[in-house]
């Protein structure tokens, strides 16, 4: 049974309930039902019911025509303007994201409602629909060019275009957790995924360096050589390009991570760097093992590195001061067995020659 809720305009089957799927109001069937049958007739209702069938055929270039006409017959048409707004994200190219002209006839749509907040909480369940199914085109752009300079650069780009409006989203309903997870989950994408290509990129350059020594030919040997440190010396930089761009969508995450915190304490996530740490520190169980690993493959100095693995570990409780000191006496000991033996071999070597 097709109903329009009678507080943000939704139209939907009756659920079980009697609950709105979209603003969670309390729904008077018969209201409802005289609601939806209203607003499907007229010249305005027909071309409403246009739009939504392209809607639902996924032809939104067409639709979008629908919502126009709508608008210039009602220009206080709420639910016109919603589906102007959605109807903008899809019709976009991946080099031009409409998200800021989705935004603004998103406001008009709220703006025109008869409840505004009830019409927030439905624009703000529909972005993260719409967020959620735009994104793929995004990352699947990256991963078909992700061997060209830039690449990585305009992946951040083009997510932070499409970010704004999930961020909007949660400005409109900022207690729904999930659209915090939404914003989460696609910036720990947007970080992970870059760093899986260009570490295969390094090790692809090292495999091909290696295979090229096992030829007779003293050229061919010394062609590939040359050619896998050029590969893997472009590999490194790629990385080095990849941790930077990265620093503006870990920032973002961090707005996400706090939301979700604040809603749920218990939540389980953590930036991408955090959980890196704390898995590389689980499975190697080794405090100089996990700082190494995360100099290579976040690109950071030996200092960055201790200062940054060390405060997770410990936040965590992974690790305490006193095991730290260990460790470090440790390295300290090991370093001095290491010298100690490099002396030794030249003392022995210089005594052989006499």
């Amino acid at each position: 049974m097709q109903i329009k809720c009678t507080s943000c305009g939704a139209t939907q089957e009756l659920a079980a309930n009697h609950q709105c799927g979209y603003c969670g109001s309390a729904i008077e069937q018969e209201k409802a039902q005289e609601n939806y049958k209203s607003s499907t007739t007229g010249e305005v209702g027909n071309l409403m019911m246009m739009a939504e069938t392209d809607v639902d055929a996924t032809n939104w270039e067409e639709a979008l025509q629908y919502y126009n006409k709508v608008l210039e017959k009602d220009i206080t048409n709420s639910d016109a303007w919603l589906g102007k707004g959605i109807a903008m994200v899809y019709t976009s190219k991946i080099g031009d994201i409409k998200t800021k002209e989705a935004i603004a006839y998103w406001k008009n749509a709220i703006k025109h409602a008869e409840n505004a907040d009830a019409m927030g909480k439905r624009v703000a369940k529909e972005i993260n629909t719409v967020v959620n199914a735009f994104y793929p085109a995004i990352e699947n752009h990256y991963i078909e060019f992700s061997g060209l300079d830039n690449s990585y650069q305009e992946l951040v780009s083009r997510f932070a275009t499409l970010e704004s409006a999930q961020d909007y989203a949660t400005q409109l309903d900022g207690e729904n957790i999930s659209y915090h997870e939404t914003g989460y989950a696609l910036c720990k994408r947007v970080i992970d995924l870059p760093k899986k290509y260009a570490s295969a990129a390094h090790s692809s350059a090292l495999a091909e360096g290696i295979v090229g020594q096992f030829t007779s030919n003293e050229y061919s040997r010394k062609y590939a050589a040359q050619d896998a440190r050029g590969k893997m010396n472009k590999a490194n930089e790629r990385k080095k390009e990849i941790a930077s761009a990265a620093i503006i969508i870990e920032q973002i995450q961090a707005k996400y991570i706090a939301f979700i915190k604040r809603i749920n304490p218990n939540a389980n996530v953590s930036s991408s760097k955090e959980t890196f740490i704390i898995e590389t520190f689980k499975k190697e169980k080794s405090l100089l093992k996990t700082e190494l690993k995360f100099k290579k493959d976040f690109v950071v100095s030996t200092q960055e590195s201790e200062k940054v693995v060390r405060e997770v570990l410990l936040k965590n409780g992974l690790i305490t001061d006193d095991k730290i000191r260990k460790s470090d006496n440790l390295r300290i000991i090991g370093g001095l067995v290491i010298l100690l033996l490099i002396v030794l071999y030249v003392i022995v070597a210089f005594s052989q020659k006499k």
